[in-house]
Protein backbone atom coordinates (compact mmCIF):
# COMPACT_ATOMS: atom_id res chain seq x y z
CA UNK A 1 0.00 0.00 0.00
CA UNK A 2 1.68 2.98 -0.81
CA UNK A 3 0.95 5.70 1.57
CA UNK A 4 0.80 8.38 -0.78
CA UNK A 5 -2.81 6.98 -2.51
CA UNK A 6 -4.13 8.28 1.01
CA UNK A 7 -3.68 11.84 0.31
CA UNK A 8 -4.79 12.07 -3.23
CA UNK A 9 -6.59 15.42 -4.72
CA UNK A 10 -9.98 16.07 -2.95
CA UNK A 11 -11.70 15.60 -6.05
CA UNK A 12 -10.62 12.22 -5.55
CA UNK A 13 -11.43 11.63 -1.88
CA UNK A 14 -14.47 13.73 -1.63
CA UNK A 15 -16.28 12.37 -5.35
CA UNK A 16 -20.05 12.69 -4.72
CA UNK A 17 -21.83 11.67 -7.62
CA UNK A 18 -25.04 10.59 -8.68
CA UNK A 19 -23.52 6.58 -8.64
CA UNK A 20 -21.98 7.07 -5.43
CA UNK A 21 -25.11 8.12 -4.07
CA UNK A 22 -26.93 4.35 -5.27
CA UNK A 23 -24.06 2.62 -3.53
CA UNK A 24 -25.08 3.46 0.11
CA UNK A 25 -26.14 0.97 2.36
CA UNK A 26 -29.54 0.30 2.93
CA UNK A 27 -28.93 1.39 6.37
CA UNK A 28 -28.19 4.91 5.23
CA UNK A 29 -30.91 4.88 2.91
CA UNK A 30 -33.63 4.27 5.47
CA UNK A 31 -32.50 7.47 7.22
CA UNK A 32 -32.03 9.45 4.11
CA UNK A 33 -33.67 9.52 0.86
CA UNK A 34 -31.21 10.23 -2.38
CA UNK A 35 -32.98 13.70 -2.97
CA UNK A 36 -32.59 14.93 0.88
CA UNK A 37 -29.00 14.18 0.87
CA UNK A 38 -27.64 16.99 -1.49
CA UNK A 39 -29.96 19.57 1.23
CA UNK A 40 -28.45 17.61 4.54
CA UNK A 41 -25.13 17.30 3.95
CA UNK A 42 -24.92 21.16 2.51
CA UNK A 43 -21.95 23.11 2.66
CA UNK A 44 -21.10 24.69 5.91
CA UNK A 45 -19.95 28.70 6.62
CA UNK A 46 -16.29 28.80 5.94
CA UNK A 47 -14.10 29.72 9.04
CA UNK A 48 -10.37 29.89 10.03
CA UNK A 49 -10.57 26.56 11.87
CA UNK A 50 -12.36 25.15 9.05
CA UNK A 51 -10.43 21.43 7.83
CA UNK A 52 -10.40 20.65 4.24
CA UNK A 53 -11.19 16.77 3.64
CA UNK A 54 -6.88 16.37 3.35
CA UNK A 55 -6.51 18.25 6.76
CA UNK A 56 -9.93 15.75 8.26
CA UNK A 57 -8.13 12.74 6.46
CA UNK A 58 -4.54 13.51 8.08
CA UNK A 59 -6.26 13.61 11.64
CA UNK A 60 -8.59 10.25 11.05
CA UNK A 61 -5.57 8.20 10.48
CA UNK A 62 -3.24 9.48 13.21
CA UNK A 63 -6.20 9.04 15.53
CA UNK A 64 -6.73 5.58 15.08
CA UNK A 65 -2.90 4.50 14.25
CA UNK A 66 -2.25 4.71 17.88
CA UNK A 67 -0.78 2.44 20.32
CA UNK A 68 -3.71 -0.18 19.83
CA UNK A 69 -2.09 -1.23 16.63
CA UNK A 70 1.33 -1.93 18.05
CA UNK A 71 -1.02 -4.22 20.34
CA UNK A 72 -2.26 -6.36 17.64
CA UNK A 73 -0.29 -8.79 17.53
CA UNK A 74 -0.82 -10.00 21.06
CA UNK A 75 -4.28 -9.73 20.73
CA UNK A 76 -3.85 -12.45 17.56
CA UNK A 77 -2.07 -14.51 20.06
CA UNK A 78 -5.14 -14.49 22.44
CA UNK A 79 -7.48 -15.02 19.39
CA UNK A 80 -5.03 -17.50 17.36
CA UNK A 81 -3.56 -16.65 14.27
CA UNK A 82 -6.08 -17.52 11.75
CA UNK A 83 -9.28 -16.53 13.53
CA UNK A 84 -7.69 -13.17 14.90
CA UNK A 85 -6.81 -12.36 10.93
CA UNK A 86 -11.01 -13.38 10.46
CA UNK A 87 -12.46 -11.70 13.09
CA UNK A 88 -10.32 -8.05 12.59
CA UNK A 89 -11.69 -7.07 9.44
CA UNK A 90 -15.59 -8.36 10.89
CA UNK A 91 -15.06 -5.93 14.22
CA UNK A 92 -13.36 -3.27 12.06
CA UNK A 93 -16.51 -3.21 9.49
CA UNK A 94 -18.96 -3.18 12.38
CA UNK A 95 -17.06 0.17 13.98
CA UNK A 96 -17.10 1.56 10.02
CA UNK A 97 -20.57 0.68 9.82
CA UNK A 98 -21.78 2.27 13.46
CA UNK A 99 -19.41 4.94 12.78
CA UNK A 100 -21.63 5.77 9.13
CA UNK A 101 -24.75 5.41 11.23
CA UNK A 102 -23.79 7.79 13.97
CA UNK A 103 -23.03 10.65 11.05
CA UNK A 104 -25.60 10.34 9.09
CA UNK A 105 -28.24 10.33 12.45
CA UNK A 106 -26.60 13.66 13.30
CA UNK A 107 -27.50 15.22 10.23
CA UNK A 108 -30.93 13.94 10.61
CA UNK A 109 -31.08 15.39 13.79
CA UNK A 110 -29.24 18.89 12.60
CA UNK A 111 -32.43 18.75 9.74
CA UNK A 112 -34.94 18.76 12.39
CA UNK A 113 -33.40 21.11 14.77
CA UNK A 114 -32.12 23.64 12.41
CA UNK A 115 -28.78 23.19 13.55
CA UNK A 116 -25.78 23.58 11.37
CA UNK A 117 -23.36 20.87 13.80
CA UNK A 118 -24.28 18.48 16.53
CA UNK A 119 -21.77 16.62 18.91
CA UNK A 120 -22.20 13.24 19.76
CA UNK A 121 -23.88 13.56 23.01
CA UNK A 122 -26.55 15.84 21.72
CA UNK A 123 -27.20 13.55 18.64
CA UNK A 124 -28.39 11.13 21.45
CA UNK A 125 -29.90 13.60 23.49
CA UNK A 126 -32.17 14.69 20.39
CA UNK A 127 -32.89 11.29 19.24
CA UNK A 128 -34.21 10.28 22.32
CA UNK A 129 -36.61 13.42 22.55
CA UNK A 130 -37.88 12.82 18.99
CA UNK A 131 -38.32 9.23 19.92
CA UNK A 132 -41.68 7.50 21.66
CA UNK A 133 -43.50 9.72 23.91
CA UNK A 134 -42.45 8.00 27.09
CA UNK A 135 -39.05 8.16 26.95
CA UNK A 136 -38.87 11.96 25.90
CA UNK A 137 -37.69 13.18 29.24
CA UNK A 138 -34.61 10.56 29.21
CA UNK A 139 -33.19 13.10 26.88
CA UNK A 140 -31.21 14.89 28.92
CA UNK A 141 -30.06 12.09 31.03
CA UNK A 142 -29.14 10.01 27.54
CA UNK A 143 -26.78 12.62 26.73
CA UNK A 144 -24.86 12.95 29.98
CA UNK A 145 -24.27 8.98 29.93
CA UNK A 146 -22.56 9.57 25.92
CA UNK A 147 -20.74 12.68 28.28
CA UNK A 148 -19.40 10.18 30.85
CA UNK A 149 -18.71 7.54 28.55
CA UNK A 150 -16.90 9.94 25.77
CA UNK A 151 -14.90 11.43 28.90
CA UNK A 152 -13.76 7.40 30.22
CA UNK A 153 -12.97 6.19 26.77
CA UNK A 154 -10.87 9.10 25.72
CA UNK A 155 -9.15 9.47 29.01
CA UNK A 156 -8.55 6.09 29.04
CA UNK A 157 -6.99 6.55 25.56
CA UNK A 158 -4.58 8.95 27.53
CA UNK A 159 -3.67 7.05 29.95
CA UNK A 160 -2.41 4.38 27.54
CA UNK A 161 -0.46 6.54 25.65
CA UNK A 162 1.35 7.72 29.20
CA UNK A 163 2.32 3.95 29.85
CA UNK A 164 3.28 3.26 25.94
CA UNK A 165 6.03 5.82 25.85
CA UNK A 166 6.74 5.49 29.37
CA UNK A 167 7.55 1.72 27.97
CA UNK A 168 9.81 2.92 25.58
CA UNK A 169 11.45 5.32 26.93
CA UNK A 170 12.55 3.24 29.75
CA UNK A 171 13.23 0.08 27.15
CA UNK A 172 15.93 2.44 24.59
CA UNK A 173 17.71 4.41 27.85
CA UNK A 174 18.16 0.86 29.50
CA UNK A 175 19.26 -1.14 26.44
CA UNK A 176 21.86 2.07 25.08
CA UNK A 177 22.81 4.07 27.96
CA UNK A 178 23.32 4.55 31.26
CA UNK A 179 20.69 6.05 31.93
CA UNK A 180 18.03 4.19 34.31
CA UNK A 181 14.90 5.32 34.91
CA UNK A 182 11.74 3.62 36.31
CA UNK A 183 8.45 3.28 34.49
CA UNK A 184 6.76 6.02 36.63
CA UNK A 185 9.79 8.38 36.76
CA UNK A 186 9.18 8.04 32.41
CA UNK A 187 5.50 8.80 33.26
CA UNK A 188 6.21 11.92 35.51
CA UNK A 189 8.58 13.43 32.78
CA UNK A 190 5.95 12.58 30.27
CA UNK A 191 4.17 14.92 32.18
CA UNK A 192 5.93 18.07 31.19
CA UNK A 193 5.84 18.06 26.82
CA UNK A 194 2.25 16.75 27.45
CA UNK A 195 1.43 20.08 28.95
CA UNK A 196 2.82 21.83 26.51
CA UNK A 197 0.82 20.33 23.72
CA UNK A 198 -2.24 20.37 25.41
CA UNK A 199 -1.96 24.02 25.71
CA UNK A 200 -2.96 24.16 21.94
CA UNK A 201 -6.95 24.14 21.27
CA UNK A 202 -7.77 24.71 17.66
CA UNK A 203 -7.46 21.17 15.68
CA UNK A 204 -6.52 23.21 12.74
CA UNK A 205 -2.90 24.02 14.48
CA UNK A 206 -2.62 20.63 15.39
CA UNK A 207 -2.74 19.96 11.22
CA UNK A 208 0.89 20.16 10.31
CA UNK A 209 2.06 18.43 13.21
CA UNK A 210 -0.08 15.53 12.69
CA UNK A 211 0.84 15.26 9.05
CA UNK A 212 4.50 15.53 10.42
CA UNK A 213 3.84 12.16 12.75
CA UNK A 214 1.70 10.65 10.49
CA UNK A 215 4.68 10.31 7.84
CA UNK A 216 7.08 9.16 10.70
CA UNK A 217 4.75 6.96 11.91
CA UNK A 218 4.06 5.14 8.72
CA UNK A 219 7.60 4.74 8.21
CA UNK A 220 8.38 3.76 11.25
CA UNK A 221 5.46 0.81 10.92
CA UNK A 222 6.73 0.03 7.17
CA UNK A 223 10.15 -0.39 9.17
CA UNK A 224 8.82 -2.71 11.55
CA UNK A 225 6.53 -4.77 9.11
CA UNK A 226 9.73 -5.56 6.93
CA UNK A 227 11.66 -6.33 10.04
CA UNK A 228 8.52 -9.06 10.23
CA UNK A 229 8.55 -10.07 6.65
CA UNK A 230 11.86 -11.28 6.90
CA UNK A 231 11.87 -12.34 10.24
CA UNK A 232 8.95 -14.68 9.97
CA UNK A 233 8.87 -18.29 11.75
CA UNK A 234 6.67 -21.82 10.36
CA UNK A 235 3.07 -20.13 10.89
CA UNK A 236 1.91 -24.03 11.60
CA UNK A 237 4.07 -24.17 14.98
CA UNK A 238 0.66 -21.29 15.81
CA UNK A 239 -2.43 -22.13 17.08
CA UNK A 240 -5.01 -21.34 14.18
CA UNK A 241 -7.71 -20.77 16.81
CA UNK A 242 -6.23 -19.64 20.19
CA UNK A 243 -8.01 -20.08 24.21
CA UNK A 244 -11.46 -19.18 24.18
CA UNK A 245 -11.21 -17.69 27.22
CA UNK A 246 -8.85 -15.17 25.96
CA UNK A 247 -11.09 -14.27 23.11
CA UNK A 248 -12.58 -11.19 25.29
CA UNK A 249 -8.81 -9.63 25.42
CA UNK A 250 -8.88 -9.85 21.77
CA UNK A 251 -11.96 -8.04 21.35
CA UNK A 252 -11.00 -5.21 23.91
CA UNK A 253 -7.97 -4.76 22.51
CA UNK A 254 -9.27 -4.28 18.90
CA UNK A 255 -12.06 -1.93 19.76
CA UNK A 256 -9.57 -0.01 21.52
CA UNK A 257 -7.58 -0.04 19.12
CA UNK A 258 -10.15 1.19 16.01
CA UNK A 259 -10.44 4.11 18.49
CA UNK A 260 -11.54 6.97 16.09
CA UNK A 261 -15.47 6.91 16.86
CA UNK A 262 -14.96 9.81 19.01
CA UNK A 263 -13.34 11.87 16.78
CA UNK A 264 -16.08 11.68 14.32
CA UNK A 265 -17.98 14.30 15.21
CA UNK A 266 -15.88 16.71 16.13
CA UNK A 267 -13.98 16.22 12.68
CA UNK A 268 -16.71 16.18 10.70
CA UNK A 269 -18.19 19.34 12.22
CA UNK A 270 -14.91 21.52 11.30
CA UNK A 271 -15.10 20.44 7.66
CA UNK A 272 -16.93 23.34 5.86
CA UNK A 273 -18.06 20.62 3.04
CA UNK A 274 -19.38 17.38 4.78
CA UNK A 275 -20.40 15.63 2.03
CA UNK A 276 -16.41 14.80 1.62
CA UNK A 277 -16.44 13.43 4.55
CA UNK A 278 -18.89 10.56 4.16
CA UNK A 279 -19.21 9.85 0.22
CA UNK A 280 -18.12 6.07 -0.27
CA UNK A 281 -14.71 7.05 -1.40
CA UNK A 282 -14.63 10.00 1.33
CA UNK A 283 -12.77 10.93 4.48
CA UNK A 284 -14.43 8.69 6.66
CA UNK A 285 -13.92 5.25 4.43
CA UNK A 286 -10.40 5.74 3.21
CA UNK A 287 -8.98 6.52 6.30
CA UNK A 288 -10.73 3.42 7.79
CA UNK A 289 -9.36 1.34 4.98
CA UNK A 290 -6.23 2.11 5.19
CA UNK A 291 -5.87 1.74 9.06
CA UNK A 292 -7.33 -1.44 8.53
CA UNK A 293 -5.25 -2.65 5.81
CA UNK A 294 -2.07 -1.82 8.30
CA UNK A 295 -4.22 -3.66 11.30
CA UNK A 296 -4.13 -6.78 9.61
CA UNK A 297 -0.39 -6.77 8.21
CA UNK A 298 0.57 -5.78 11.95
CA UNK A 299 -1.33 -8.49 13.94
CA UNK A 300 -0.76 -11.00 11.47
CA UNK A 301 3.50 -10.50 10.36
CA UNK A 302 3.70 -10.13 14.60
CA UNK A 303 2.06 -12.93 15.93
CA UNK A 304 4.38 -15.09 13.00
CA UNK A 305 6.70 -13.40 13.86
CA UNK A 306 7.86 -13.81 17.72
CA UNK A 307 4.87 -16.62 18.70
CA UNK A 308 3.97 -16.82 21.85
CA UNK A 309 7.08 -14.58 23.16
CA UNK A 310 5.70 -11.42 21.71
CA UNK A 311 5.00 -8.41 24.17
CA UNK A 312 2.27 -5.78 24.96
CA UNK A 313 3.43 -3.70 22.22
CA UNK A 314 5.32 -5.14 19.27
CA UNK A 315 7.81 -2.21 19.63
CA UNK A 316 9.52 -3.87 22.84
CA UNK A 317 10.27 -7.13 20.64
CA UNK A 318 12.25 -5.36 18.46
CA UNK A 319 16.41 -5.73 18.39
CA UNK A 320 18.45 -4.46 20.46
CA UNK A 321 20.50 -2.43 17.89
CA UNK A 322 20.81 1.26 17.70
CA UNK A 323 18.54 1.40 14.59
CA UNK A 324 15.38 -0.59 15.48
CA UNK A 325 15.74 1.19 19.03
CA UNK A 326 15.68 4.82 17.32
CA UNK A 327 12.39 3.48 16.57
CA UNK A 328 10.60 3.36 19.76
CA UNK A 329 12.04 7.24 19.89
CA UNK A 330 9.73 7.43 16.80
CA UNK A 331 6.76 5.97 17.67
CA UNK A 332 6.94 8.33 20.85
CA UNK A 333 6.88 11.28 19.18
CA UNK A 334 4.28 10.23 17.18
CA UNK A 335 2.22 9.05 20.19
CA UNK A 336 3.18 12.27 21.92
CA UNK A 337 0.90 14.05 19.12
CA UNK A 338 -1.96 11.73 19.12
CA UNK A 339 -2.85 12.63 23.19
CA UNK A 340 -3.76 16.14 22.55
CA UNK A 341 -5.89 14.94 19.52
CA UNK A 342 -7.40 12.19 22.05
CA UNK A 343 -7.94 15.10 24.61
CA UNK A 344 -9.63 17.20 22.83
CA UNK A 345 -12.77 15.20 22.64
CA UNK A 346 -13.52 15.85 26.02
CA UNK A 347 -12.11 19.03 26.42
CA UNK A 348 -14.34 20.56 23.84
CA UNK A 349 -17.13 19.45 26.09
CA UNK A 350 -15.82 21.36 28.73
CA UNK A 351 -15.18 24.30 27.19
CA UNK A 352 -18.55 24.71 25.61
CA UNK A 353 -20.10 24.24 29.72
CA UNK A 354 -17.70 26.74 30.41
CA UNK A 355 -18.99 28.81 27.62
CA UNK A 356 -22.15 28.75 28.56
CA UNK A 357 -22.54 29.28 32.67
CA UNK A 358 -18.98 31.14 33.41
CA UNK A 359 -18.34 34.88 33.32
CA UNK A 360 -16.33 35.63 29.98
CA UNK A 361 -13.55 37.58 32.14
CA UNK A 362 -12.87 34.03 34.14
CA UNK A 363 -13.04 31.27 31.24
CA UNK A 364 -9.64 31.63 29.81
CA UNK A 365 -8.51 30.96 32.99
CA UNK A 366 -10.79 27.72 34.11
CA UNK A 367 -10.31 26.27 30.60
CA UNK A 368 -7.01 26.00 30.48
CA UNK A 369 -6.39 25.58 34.54
CA UNK A 370 -8.81 22.17 33.80
CA UNK A 371 -6.96 21.36 30.68
CA UNK A 372 -4.07 21.15 32.85
CA UNK A 373 -5.89 19.46 35.66
CA UNK A 374 -6.62 16.62 33.55
CA UNK A 375 -3.55 15.91 32.04
CA UNK A 376 -2.38 15.50 35.71
CA UNK A 377 -4.93 12.83 36.18
CA UNK A 378 -4.35 10.90 33.33
CA UNK A 379 -0.77 10.83 34.27
CA UNK A 380 -1.72 9.71 38.09
CA UNK A 381 -3.93 7.27 36.55
CA UNK A 382 -0.97 5.71 34.11
CA UNK A 383 0.71 5.23 37.63
CA UNK A 384 -1.65 3.32 38.86
CA UNK A 385 -2.20 1.13 36.69
CA UNK A 386 0.96 0.16 34.32
CA UNK A 387 0.11 -2.53 32.94
CA UNK A 388 -0.22 -1.81 29.00
CA UNK A 389 -2.25 -4.55 27.30
CA UNK A 390 -4.12 -5.29 30.17
CA UNK A 391 -5.29 -1.45 30.10
CA UNK A 392 -5.63 -1.31 26.49
CA UNK A 393 -8.34 -4.08 26.46
CA UNK A 394 -10.49 -2.69 29.60
CA UNK A 395 -10.65 0.88 28.18
CA UNK A 396 -11.33 -1.14 25.18
CA UNK A 397 -14.39 -3.60 26.17
CA UNK A 398 -15.53 -1.20 28.63
CA UNK A 399 -16.01 2.31 27.39
CA UNK A 400 -15.04 2.37 23.51
CA UNK A 401 -17.76 -0.41 23.24
CA UNK A 402 -20.40 1.85 24.38
CA UNK A 403 -19.45 4.65 22.03
CA UNK A 404 -18.67 2.83 18.96
CA UNK A 405 -21.34 -0.21 19.21
CA UNK A 406 -24.08 0.12 21.31
CA UNK A 407 -25.01 4.17 20.80
CA UNK A 408 -25.10 4.39 17.21
CA UNK A 409 -27.27 1.52 16.49
CA UNK A 410 -29.59 2.94 19.22
CA UNK A 411 -29.57 6.39 17.78
CA UNK A 412 -30.54 5.36 14.62
CA UNK A 413 -33.51 3.27 15.99
CA UNK A 414 -34.83 6.48 17.13
CA UNK A 415 -34.32 8.50 14.27
CA UNK A 416 -35.72 5.75 12.04
CA UNK A 417 -38.64 5.76 14.43
CA UNK A 418 -39.03 9.86 14.14
CA UNK A 419 -39.25 9.17 10.48
CA UNK A 420 -41.61 6.87 10.67
CA UNK A 421 -39.71 4.17 8.83
CA UNK A 422 -38.93 1.82 11.71
CA UNK A 423 -39.62 -1.84 10.42
CA UNK A 424 -38.68 -5.20 11.20
CA UNK A 425 -35.87 -5.23 9.04
CA UNK A 426 -33.89 -2.08 11.06
CA UNK A 427 -34.93 -3.41 14.14
CA UNK A 428 -33.71 -6.92 13.52
CA UNK A 429 -30.14 -5.38 11.81
CA UNK A 430 -29.71 -2.56 14.95
CA UNK A 431 -30.90 -5.50 17.57
CA UNK A 432 -28.16 -7.74 16.10
CA UNK A 433 -25.44 -5.20 16.46
CA UNK A 434 -26.67 -4.40 19.64
CA UNK A 435 -26.36 -8.07 21.44
CA UNK A 436 -22.88 -8.44 19.55
CA UNK A 437 -21.81 -5.27 21.31
CA UNK A 438 -22.87 -6.61 24.88
CA UNK A 439 -21.66 -9.59 24.62
CA UNK A 440 -18.02 -8.34 24.09
CA UNK A 441 -18.95 -5.36 26.62
CA UNK A 442 -19.73 -7.97 29.26
CA UNK A 443 -16.99 -10.81 28.28
CA UNK A 444 -14.17 -8.04 27.50
CA UNK A 445 -14.73 -6.21 30.76
CA UNK A 446 -14.87 -9.20 33.20
CA UNK A 447 -12.06 -10.92 31.14
CA UNK A 448 -9.62 -7.54 31.77
CA UNK A 449 -10.66 -7.25 35.37
CA UNK A 450 -9.69 -10.57 36.18
CA UNK A 451 -6.23 -10.35 34.46
CA UNK A 452 -5.67 -7.07 35.83
CA UNK A 453 -6.18 -9.07 39.24
CA UNK A 454 -3.77 -11.56 38.63
CA UNK A 455 -1.23 -9.22 37.35
CA UNK A 456 -1.31 -7.09 40.72
CA UNK A 457 -1.35 -10.33 42.50
CA UNK A 458 1.79 -11.85 40.97
CA UNK A 459 3.64 -8.53 41.94
CA UNK A 460 2.26 -8.72 45.41
CA UNK A 461 3.66 -12.48 45.12
CA UNK A 462 7.07 -11.08 43.51
CA UNK A 463 7.67 -8.73 46.39
CA UNK A 464 6.49 -10.46 49.02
Amino acid sequence: MQRTESFTTQSAISAHSHNSRHSRSQSEASLIDSDEEDTLFANRTKSDSSLTPEQALIHMIKVMMGTGMLSLPLAFKHSGLWLGMALLPVICSVCIYCMRQLVYSAHFVCSKTGQEKIDYANVMRKAVEMGPAWIHRWGYLAKQLVNVNMFIAQLGFCCVYFVFMADNLKQFFDETSTIHISQAGWIALLLIPILLLCTIRHLKVLAPLALIANIVYVVAVAIVIFYLISHLQPSNSLPAVGDWRNFPLFFGTVVFAFEGVAVVLPIENQMDQPQHYISPNGVLNTSCLIVLALYMATGFFGYVAFGDAVKDTITLNMPNTVFYQTLKIMFVGCILISYPLQFYVPMERVEKWISRKIHPERQTFLIYFVRYSMVVFTCLLAELIPHLSLFISLVGAFAATFLALVFPPAIELLCCYAKGKLNWKIWLKNSLLLVFALIGFTTGTYASLVEIAKAFGKEDDTKA
